[in-house]
């Protein structure tokens, strides 16, 4: 029996901080700038594309695109472009329609970026689909569970104006049940090991420390800087480089101490297989709103442990791309970590009708259909910047 796609519908929500905090000279430096990568264009809040497939037989499925830094471009291509080309097709054979969507921009280039990141909000609404009508969770129809519980690291400790800073932050994390942490870094040597000393002397030693770099540094300070964490005792070192310095990057871990981490800005297969063909990474942080959804995010896991790579999901969205992340590493062998990101975003339990329960460091698995997961009407419509909805085909 084929269910057929009668309406793709995408809707971009934007939390601005002006808003969250009445003006934009209410809104703390560390929330526009809270790491390396977001100097040149300060985060101006949290974003993302809720996108809804449904049929002619009244099935529905929710899935997230990533939203930054304009969450209307993904919302565009998907209501007015691509959502087109679903009109009539068999919302269960989603792996045609993966292909179909990637061949139509394949011959162009556009292999990653937005078109990526639509295809990701699309996959995973099919997912999600495809879960309600047969009353299991994705993790289920993907072969799980391996686990129900899902470890933890909170992130992040931003670049705070002093060590001290940075300290709090970190305690404030340690109280609330966390025993890993990870810190933004990246301004220099002398800065980073200011804060990452004060952040250990604080916590202490059972605590483990990750760092995220977001691309400060060449290959001889990101070098020198991973000396001295690794001498602190720190355990993940992510992003040192720039995304497409593979070469540096297995430089970079064929010289320090720690595991090597990357890969939340890269959006498919091919390129993860470019670094994995390089021994440049230990663990590789593929998002499903961003990275093909859960389609080429299995394919790319699969591809990690034919290299015993592990994969660690990017914790970055609203509480659709979280659900979908943990349905990933319910199912996934060689699932390291999960990012439980804890910067400021009301998209995240916002828009959800139940948060995800957190629970002793670690998330619980949605138990629920599909992504396992309800979505608020209310907390959408409170930011709701753009709605279109395709309906006839292309």
């Amino acid at each position: 029996m084929q269910h057929k796609i009668q309406s793709v519908e995408a809707v971009a929500l934007a939390a601005t901080w002006d808003k969250v905090f009445g003006s934009w000279e209410r809104v703390p430096r560390s929330l526009l700038n809270p790491a390396a990568n977001q100097i040149v264009m300060p985060r101006r809040g949290q974003f993302a594309t809720l996108v809804r497939v449904r049929t002619e037989d009244g099935l529905e499925g929710i899935g997230e695109a990533y939203g930054l830094p304009q969450p209307e471009i993904t919302a565009t291509l998907i209501g007015g472009l691509m959502g087109r080309m679903l009109i009539g097709q068999d919302a269960f054979a989603s792996e045609m329609i993966w292909d179909r969507l990637f061949a139509a921009q394949k011959g162009a280039g556009h292999t990653g970026g937005f078109w990526l990141e639509a295809i990701s909000g699309i996959d995973q609404a099919l997912w999600d689909l495809r879960g309600k009508a047969l009353g299991q969770p994705i993790h289920r129809l993907l072969g799980g569970p391996v686990r129900d519980r899902i470890y933890c690291y909170v992130s992040p400790v931003m670049m705070l104006a002093t060590p001290a800073e940075s300290a709090a932050k970190a305690m404030e994390y340690v109280a609330s049940g966390h025993r890993a942490i990870k810190l933004k870094l990246g301004r220099g040597h002398a800065v980073d090991l200011a804060h990452a000393r004060a952040v250990r002397e604080a916590v202490g030693p059972s605590i483990e420390l990750l760092t995220d770099l977001n691309c400060a540094y060449g290959v001889a300070e990101a070098v020198r800087v991973a000396g001295a964490l690794a001498e602190l005792g720190f355990t993940w070192f992510e992003e040192p480089l720039d995304v497409d310095d593979l070469d540096g990057l297995a430089e970079v871990r064929s010289r320090i101490g720690m595991p090597v981490v990357a890969g939340e800005c890269w959006f498919n297969r091919y390129q993860f297989k470019q670094a994995l063909l390089r021994r440049a990474v230990d663990t590789v942080m593929p998002n499903p709103a961003r990275a093909g959804g859960i389609t080429e995010c299995l394919k790319i896991a699969h591809l990690c442990s034919a290299h015993w790579v592990d994969v660690s999901w990017h914790g970055v969205g609203s509480g659709i791309n979280i659900a979908a992340a943990l349905q990933l590493a319910a199912a996934v062998p060689n699932f390291r970590i999960y990012e439980r990101n804890q910067l400021l975003n009301p998209l995240r339990e916002g828009i959800l009708a139940t948060p995800i329960e957190f629970v002793d460091g670690h998330l619980l698995v949605p138990s629920g259909p599909g992504l396992g997961v309800e979505v608020d009407e209310a907390g959408v419509r409170q930011y709701e910047v753009l709605r279109m909805v395709a309906r006839e085909p292309l």
